[in-house]
């Protein structure tokens, strides 16, 4: 562009008016390589700024503290143990063979484990961090919960230290979960994930929901069963279980890690110290949520829906009706001993909380009237 003599214009990056002398005076001369100095720094100041943002990009978040994994398994792993069980059959020239994961949990040498990892075992073999296979003892079960201890001669363990239990009503979603124990018969073995839920309920082998458990996505395989899960701090928060799911349309089997919580366990381990098999409370109805259309129609905010009341139950004997969606007629379970129920896992919590023969006080809507019904709880059935 042609500038006239001593004509101005404005600069859009400094907003300054600059002369500009067609002849170019000295002074002219200055301040054009001060404009060209100045638009040079603030190219530079850019570049920089884009350098910087690029290498921010590029570092990499580590996914967890290597350091803080490796120490806290170098003391925790010695705490696990393999469970190799046989079970004798007598159909067959060779006994089965079954193996799993325990651990720990006192100097008395109890260790934990899942029901379903001993469920008829006829001998119990424990195989140890420092290279021992020890014979152990069966004490209590409680297939409901998938958890059973069994014991070996703490004088055989030398000064392995238990592991601690953790309040496992303090564990969120996204907190750093690590499982230790013997997939595929490969002996104390880790994986890292996170905590990907709490307050699941998934089936146990008594086809009853186990509350409040713990979802992860650390790998679980056959053989962690019974291993522990820890927290950050080396704690357990619970028993781990691969829970394997069917394909579905077309997807496929995959694994759902799920593990009991550590609560649970606490509360179970003065039972459990005995030989005896441990029953939760049963009522003896199928039952599922209430839905968001008959909420509606009911005019019921929440509440678990009678589906069925099973032959010979308590449910049968005082009265339970099923309710029909052809009639909107039958029973709905809003709340026992007046607190309020909104789901199964709900109801089996609170069951979880009482024993065989507590009685209770079972609040229903019943054709529009609330009703008020007392049962005995019975004993959860074999399947």
């Amino acid at each position: 562009m042609d500038y006239p003599n001593n004509s101005y214009y404005l600069n859009p990056a400094f907003g300054a008016a600059v002369e500009v002398r067609t002849g170019l005076s000295r002074l002219g001369v200055t301040r054009s390589l001060a404009l060209v100095l100045s638009s040079i720094a603030i190219l530079l100041g850019f570049s920089y700024g884009i350098l910087v943002s690029n290498s921010s990009a590029n570092k990499r978040t580590p996914l967890y503290d290597e350091s803080l994994v490796t120490r806290f398994f170098s003391e925790a792993s010695a705490a696990v143990v393999e469970i190799t069980v046989t079970r004798d059959n007598s159909n067959q020239a060779y006994a089965a063979m079954g193996t799993g994961s325990g651990f720990l949990i006192d100097n008395r040498g109890h260790i934990l484990t899942n029901n379903h990892v001993i469920e008829g075992a006829d001998k119990i073999r424990v195989n140890t961090s420092k290279g021992r296979t020890l014979t152990a003892t069966l004490l209590g079960i409680s297939p409901a919960d998938d958890l059973a201890l069994i014991q070996v001669d703490p004088s055989d363990l030398g000064n392995i230290l238990p592991l601690k239990l953790a309040d496992s009503d303090k564990v969120e979603a996204g907190q750093m979960a690590v499982a230790i124990g013997s997939f595929f018969r490969n002996f104390n073995s880790v994986t890292v994930g996170i905590v990907s839920g709490t307050g699941r309920g998934p089936i146990s082998p008594l086809s009853r929901p186990i509350p409040d458990m713990i979802q992860t996505d650390a790998a679980l395989n056959p053989g962690n069963s019974g291993g522990p899960l820890l927290n950050s701090n080396g704690e357990v928060i619970g028993v781990t279980s691969a829970v394997r799911t069917p394909a579905i349309q077309g997807i496929g089997d995959f694994r759902i890690g799920f593990a009991v919580p550590s609560n649970t366990i606490a509360s179970l381990l003065p039972d459990l110290m005995i030989a005896q098999e441990i029953r939760r409370p049963w009522l003896g109805i199928s039952d599922g949520p209430i839905s968001e259309q008959l909420s509606k129609t009911l005019d019921i905010k929440y509440g678990v829906v009678v589906t069925h009341t099973l032959p010979n139950s308590l449910a049968k004997q005082v009265g339970f009706q099923p309710f029909s969606a052809a009639t909107n007629q039958g029973d709905v379970i809003v709340a026992i001993d007046d607190m309020p129920i909104h789901s199964v896992d709900d109801m089996d919590a609170y069951f979880n909380k009482k024993r065989p023969g507590d009685d209770v006080t079972i609040n229903v809507v019943r054709n529009g009237n609330n009703l008020n019904v007392k049962v005995d709880l019975g004993k959860w059935p074999d399947i």
